[in-house]
């Protein structure tokens, strides 16, 4: 085994045994979604605190990311979210706006929805549409805080790219100029958390991925958080 194989194999154990062990203080206490929603809170901290590391490394390097407030380049294009990170996301819509604002909302993801629901994964990913999460004026995101892992790990090196890939959607040579460290650890540190929250529950707990706007769309439902801790079926595979 080379080196740089080896670096990165002890790279992902750290990052996914880090996830797992978040999970399991939190719901060592029990498996409520109220404690699910308190573990995320601390992984999705302890990723921002990462890439700010990671952003400080490259600045100081002369290889800044290019990513910034304003730029949403990235935010036209799908994003896959598990279904805990659904459940977070509603969570905080419906306590940051009332009835009629979240209604608007539902709005925008139906209509989203309703385009991208039926195509085929390998489609599905190179369908360009802007998020109905994105504010149509000013270019952020309404759900920032609350964001999933594919979202805080998407770091750009070149602006450049990002345009070429919305330009370009279906042009397989053409793609954003990436950093590999962020979404490396942001996956592998998903992975051991939903690792913890699927021990014992692997029959019957709903994990695959969502669309944000197939998946919000059900997770707003009054009645998802209850029915997916208990098995049920609230969440839609994509074909």
């Amino acid at each position: 085994m080379n080196q740089n194989t080896d670096y990165w194999d002890k790279f992902d154990e750290l990052l996914f045994n880090d996830g797992f062990k978040i999970a399991d203080t939190f719901l060592c206490a029990g498996f409520t979604v109220e404690n699910i929603f308190a573990a995320q809170k601390v992984l999705y901290s302890s990723i921002d605190k990462l890439i700010e590391s990671f952003l400080t490394r490259t600045e100081t390097e002369g290889q800044p990311s290019e990513c910034k407030k304003g730029c949403a380049y990235c935010c036209h294009q799908t994003v896959l979210a598990a279904p805990y990170e659904l459940l977070y996301m509603a969570s905080f819509l419906k306590r940051k706006y009332n009835e009629n604002a979240l209604e608007s909302v539902r709005k925008k993801l139906h209509e989203k929805s309703v385009l991208s629901s039926g195509l085929k994964l390998d489609k599905l990913l190179k369908y360009k549409k802007p998020c109905p999460l994105l504010h149509s004026t000013y270019n952020f995101c309404t759900a920032y805080q609350a964001r999933p892992m594919a979202c805080r790990i998407y770091l750009s090196a070149s602006v450049e790219s990002c345009k070429n890939d919305l330009k370009t959607p279906a042009d397989d040579k053409v793609f954003p100029q990436l950093f590999d460290m962020p979404l490396r650890a942001g996956r592998m540190m998903n992975e051991g958390f939903q690792s913890r929250i699927r021990k014992g529950r692997i029959s019957n707990l709903q994990v695959f991925e969502n669309t944000i706007e197939t998946g919000l769309l059900a997770a707003l439902d009054n009645s998802a958080p209850d029915k997916w801790l208990k098995g049920g079926a609230v969440f839609r595979k994509i074909a």
